[in-house]
């Protein structure tokens, strides 16, 4: 056999992996080759029959010293954050700044006590203007467009500018709130090919530190933007096959190009109104009639329907006597409930743990060896099942702790100013969309035109108001994870055409 050598000299075998597993692969591959390992500090020859003890020791040795270095330096990099100072973490709208004396260390360098984090000023302004835009319903790409279009630089001065992966993780990054939590991720390798990757750690090893000082986004406009990430959640396509809570929704909805886009339905099929045509401003018919599936062909005018829709409301529902008088009606039904919300959370808590206890019951199944795929899909829905009942929980004692009351008569007016600005501005079908519920279209009666007929005709527009979205968030009422109806509500009635 023709080799370019015959022995492999290393001071010693850490130098070719702290990894024991690794390292006994690597030799392993050299005796396949017939190429002997020499490490000189060992005193180890791998031609050396005896030598298989030695060599194990000294990967078990050099694999532990790795795990000891990596836990001292965990251990120092958290001693540095609870100190206030930086631990190398590197995010957009930020700076590193040095602190403290520069002394000299060891090898006669100076340094710094430590380096902490500041806000640069110009990043956070785009920061701020990325959730702005996004909480005011642009979407993503949209954003990405004007910010490359006026040239804007990233960190790292990208050659194609920003994406869309960039602007997600800025909106879902809860530092730009002053939330800093500490070993939120961990990284593993794979002894084969050497590759890391980062994965999450459990919350309960999570260290949070809150950061006021580093806060870019009002806690306000932070909840407005993860509000609306689940509402545009499920608009992009989904796999017929997958499960979990997370179904496919409509972009149209999500993303809004009308004032009524995606809010209106067809009451004989249930089916979306969307624009059939596009002359005059554009016509709404069902969705399903243009398929062949509904009776209902009937079209309705995009800005008679719109003008007719909206003044209806600001004339005769959005008043300061109708919403006072449903805002007492609210009270009163609060009132009433609270006398029932102590046993509401007792069985709350009862339900908790039952389905902690399921939880356990499926874990020690699986610690049994009897592991399967239906067990799995048990336990995701225990685990949601407990996540949903934790936030009933947290809102029962919420309630519990502050009793709702009505607004003034003044705040009031106040509101209803500020909901006619948004109606009238770039905005309004986001501000529609919260306010009321789908509007549910019935053709009017007429004996002598049937639902056939694909003529522009009238409709009776049922929808509920919910008065609740007028309100701040220190004045919230639960709903329910179905967005149940409360008794403060305004169910409304008209015809559009």
């Amino acid at each position: 056999m023709n080799k370019e050598f015959g022995a492999l000299i290393v001071d010693d075998l850490s130098r070719l992996s702290r990894n024991n597993y690794q390292m006994m692969t690597l030799i392993n591959k050299f005796n396949f080759y017939q190429i002997k390992i020499i490490s000189v500090s060992d005193g180890i020859n791998t031609d050396d029959e005896n030598s298989k003890l030695g060599i194990q020791l000294r990967g078990l040795v050099n694999e532990l010293f790795l795990d000891d270095l990596r836990k001292k330096t965990s251990r120092g990099l958290e001693g540095q954050k609870l100190r206030g100072f930086s631990a190398g973490e590197r995010v957009y709208g930020y700076y590193s700044a040095p602190i403290g004396e520069l002394n000299p260390n060891k090898r006669g360098r100076t340094k710094c006590d430590g380096m902490v984090h500041k806000i640069n000023a110009a990043e956070a302004e785009i920061v701020k203007r990325i959730y702005l835009e996004f909480s005011d319903g642009k979407s993503i790409n949209k954003i990405i467009n004007s910010l490359n279009m006026e040239k804007v630089p990233t960190r790292h001065m990208l050659p194609d500018g920003w994406n869309s992966s960039t602007v997600s993780r800025i909106l879902k990054n809860e530092k730009y709130a002053g939330v800093w939590n500490w070993r939120k991720t961990k990284n593993v390798k794979d002894a084969m090919t050497g590759k890391c990757k980062s994965i999450p750690r459990a919350k309960h090893e999570h260290i949070p530190f809150l950061r006021e000082d580093l806060r870019i986004v009002g806690k306000t406009l932070w909840d407005k933007v993860q509000k609306r990430w689940i509402d545009i959640g499920g608009t992009w396509p989904i796999r017929k096959r997958a499960t979990g809570a997370l179904q496919q929704r409509s972009y149209v909805y999500a993303y809004p190009k009308h004032l009524l886009s995606g809010l209106m339905k067809c009451v004989v099929c249930s089916g979306a109104f969307i624009l059939t045509s596009g002359k005059g401003g554009g016509y709404y018919g069902c969705q399903n009639a243009r398929r062949g599936t509904c009776q209902n062909r009937r079209m309705i005018k995009r800005l008679g329907v719109e003008q007719s829709i909206i003044s209806r409301l600001k004339e005769d529902f959005l008043t300061v006597d109708r919403l006072g008088e449903a805002f007492k009606k609210l009270e009163e039904s609060e009132a009433s409930q609270a006398v029932t919300l102590p046993t509401l959370l007792k069985d709350k808590d009862s339900k908790l743990v039952e389905f902690r206890r399921m939880l356990e019951n499926c874990l020690d199944f699986i610690k049994a060896g009897n592991a399967s795929k239906s067990v799995a899909e048990e336990i995701k829905k225990l685990e949601r099942g407990i996540e949903e009942v934790q936030v009933e929980i947290e809102t029962l004692k919420s309630r519990m702790s502050s009793q709702f009351k009505a607004p003034t008569r003044d705040w009031i007016k106040n509101r209803l100013e500020r909901l006619n600005q948004a109606l009238e501005g770039p905005n309004a079908a986001l501000a529609i969309k919260e306010l009321v519920t789908p509007i549910i279209l019935k053709p009017r009666s007429n004996s002598k035109q049937g639902l056939g007929n694909n003529k522009p005709h009238s409709y009776v527009a049922r929808t509920t108001i919910r008065t609740t979205a007028l309100l701040n968030a220190d004045r919230a009422v639960w709903r329910g994870k179905n967005d149940d109806r409360v008794a403060g509500d305004i169910p409304v009635s008209f015809s559009v055409s």
